[in-house]
């Protein structure tokens, strides 16, 4: 789990530094910052599983047709993309890992590393090489720029008995680091048909995409593998939703889909007829089971979960994401963007507002900006301000003197 992140010239964030909890609330006007800190921290975990150069395929992306091109600072190449991330709660200036990667006439590279462990350095590249042994031979990384990081390059040896000791600390960060899914769902994604041919399915079986397309193929999968979480699901979709009783998939001449059963209807009805709310809830409630269930070490980015969600329930929700945060054995952390005042009502909790939320600005000549609230006065006056006219609370900066009100 992230406890503190920092990042350099990448998007909007030219140099910024922010503290995580286990769920995170950041809110401010669009163009912000938002969504880049998202991309930020999915992109570090996606180093750990792509190199940045894959041949004919061209240099890394993030997603398709987007790579470091265009995702460093004013597009300027010329900059270092830095990523610095702190595990746990103590104040060192020092991270646990950092890492940092520059254009040269190949592309993108790995030019520095360093990784702490209990206080001391254990790997940086800058200050001497990375070596180990192998049956193979000796290994030596370090005196020239690299396609991806350690983990990912000494992955092949992970099993060899000469270099398991020594690649560990980096086959350890890498499982600390987990993985990471941006989700900004989309009801009508959610609900779609998907096609069942066998280069699709083995695309999105066990994943949706950021829209939350591909939900009917993982519920079907849920069934199959392990059942107790799909019907721990159906129950709590029933707790959201009184009338829903189940979920069934099916394919038809559409591809597979699913279905509700409902107090409404003799038959299953098609999950495109349900309403917004129900569908969202659905996928949520898929998200954080399964990752619960298969102990997925998961950071979860979710933009505006407020949308299509009754006020009335929006409190469950913020009670769902809330439970899959807690406790020292959960390994699932929420960030989540939002411009909701309404979802900042149903966090109710004067003492979890103070603890999670994250203000974020932007200002053409620094970049973005996220700071904590900084007294709990400053909490009254922001909900006033959410309650009054958000929008003037970005641009007149009157969340940073709340303590004066």
């Amino acid at each position: 789990m992230f406890r503190k992140f920092e990042v350099e010239n990448f998007m909007c964030l030219k140099h910024v530094t922010f503290d995580l909890a286990p769920l995170t609330i950041f809110i401010g006007p669009n163009s912000s910052g938002k969504t880049a800190i998202f991309q930020a921290i999915k992109t570090l975990c996606a180093l750990f599983g792509y190199p940045l150069r894959r041949g004919k395929f061209g240099d890394f992306t993030l997603e398709y047709g987007i790579g470091l091109d265009d995702l460093v600072w004013n597009r300027d190449s010329s900059h270092p993309i830095v990523f610095k991330v702190w595990f746990s709660d103590n104040e060192s200036a020092d991270p646990d890992y950092r890492i940092e990667l520059r254009r040269g006439y190949q592309g993108w590279s790995v030019v520095r590393e360093r990784l702490r462990s209990e206080g001391r350095t254990i790997i940086d590249t800058q200050e001497r090489h990375f070596s180990f042994e192998t049956s193979e031979g000796p290994k030596t990384y370090g005196e020239r720029p690299w396609i991806a990081p350690l983990a990912y390059l000494t992955d092949r040896y992970k099993a060899d008995p000469l270099a398991v000791s020594e690649i560990k600390p980096l086959q350890d960060l890498r499982a600390r680091l987990g993985k990471t899914r941006r989700y900004r769902p989309s009801a009508g994604e959610i609900s779609a048909f998907i096609s069942t041919t066998a280069g699709t399915r083995r695309a999105a079986l066990y994943e949706t995409d950021d829209t939350g397309k591909g939900l009917a193929l993982v519920l079907r999968d849920l069934v199959a593998r392990d059942r107790d979480t799909f019907t721990k699901i159906e129950k709590e979709l029933n707790q959201f939703h009184k009338h829903i009783e189940g979920i069934n998939c099916k394919t038809d001449w559409r591809g597979l889909g699913f279905f509700y059963k409902t107090t409404r209807s003799r038959e299953d009805i098609p999950a495109r007829l349900e309403s917004d709310g129900v569908l969202l809830t659905t996928f949520l409630l898929w998200r954080f089971y399964s990752a619960a269930a298969k102990r997925e070490n998961l950071k979860v980015c979710l933009e505006e979960p407020e949308n299509a969600i009754h006020f009335s329930i929006l409190k469950q929700h913020y009670g769902l994401l809330k439970r899959f945060t807690e406790g020292n054995d959960s390994n699932v952390q929420i960030l989540i963007s939002t411009h909701s005042r309404d979802f900042l009502n149903a966090v109710g909790s004067r003492s979890d507002v103070y603890k999670m939320v994250r203000v974020i600005e932007y200002s053409p000549a620094n970049g973005t900006v996220v700071y904590n609230l900084g007294h709990y006065r400053e909490i009254d006056h922001l909900m006033d301000e959410f309650r009054e006219q958000v929008g003037d609370l970005w641009w007149s900066g009157r969340a940073r003197r709340g303590s004066e009100y």
